[in-house]
């Protein structure tokens, strides 16, 4: 007769032991989210931070920093808006980039398309770092230097599998990109932009994008069967002005 409260006693202290628990990794977890906290945002040391559709000396179009998270190439008052929303160890992005790049940028060139990059860091260490790195080298050198640091770490892009490149990879990859390395060591090193970071992927969160690639023209999501059918799609409506 006096099991049953006993057990009772016993099932109930449990269940307030699990409460503490949850409760307690609940808290933890919301202490380590920084999601919406203020952070320095690329731009304040570059000169040419914001496009203007004009080219380069080298012919090059002009790209900066397009809506806080991303960098703009082309004319921003294209027919055309296409954004990309990328992380740079997804191999299916890579297989976008090397299929669309030389055309986007040629559309670019020709007035016919905005292309705005939105990379974000959905798979791991690497992918912070990664974005991190772009947003140093986005501050510190420019808008042409960081679309070529992007180019660089998606045409020497590792395995998702395999062993990631350390911060000076990174560096050297900035350098090679047009940096100075003294400029851009120490935020790549530090994580200056993580806080950067964290708030893009949150925006794209927003934006319902929960993979990558993700593109949309003119605001439209584009579905596709296939990277080859993404591309020729996002081709098309740069082509019909839509």
């Amino acid at each position: 007769m006096k099991t049953k409260p006993r057990n009772g006693l016993v099932a109930l202290a449990v269940v307030v032991v699990l409460a503490i628990v949850v409760g307690v990794g609940v808290a933890v977890q919301a202490s380590r989210d920084t999601t919406g906290n203020d952070g320095a945002t690329p731009g304040g040391s570059s000169s040419s931070s914001t496009p203007d559709g004009s080219t380069t000396g080298n012919g090059a179009v002009q790209a900066g920093l397009a809506e806080k998270y991303g960098l703009g190439v082309g004319d921003p008052n294209a027919p055309v808006k296409v954004e990309i929303f990328e992380d740079f160890l997804c191999p299916y992005c890579g297989q976008l980039e090397a299929i669309s790049h030389e055309k986007l940028q040629q559309a670019a060139a020709d007035g016919k398309v905005y292309v705005v990059y939105r990379p974000m860091a959905f798979l791991g260490d690497y992918s912070t770092r990664a974005f991190n790195a772009f947003g140093v080298v986005l501050d510190e050198a420019g808008g042409e230097a960081a679309l070529r640091f992007h180019n660089e770490l998606y045409a020497d892009q590792p395995s998702e599998g395999g062993a990631m490149p350390d911060d000076d990879w990174l560096v050297r990859k900035a350098v090679a990109a047009g940096a100075d390395e003294a400029a851009v060591r120490k935020g790549i090193e530090d994580g200056s932009f993580q806080q950067w970071t964290v708030n893009a992927n949150d925006d794209a969160s927003r934006r319902g994008v929960n993979s990558t690639p993700t593109v949309f023209v003119n605001g439209e999501s584009v579905s596709a069967t296939s990277i080859e059918d993404l591309d020729t799609q996002v081709m098309q409506r740069i082509q019909n002005g839509s």
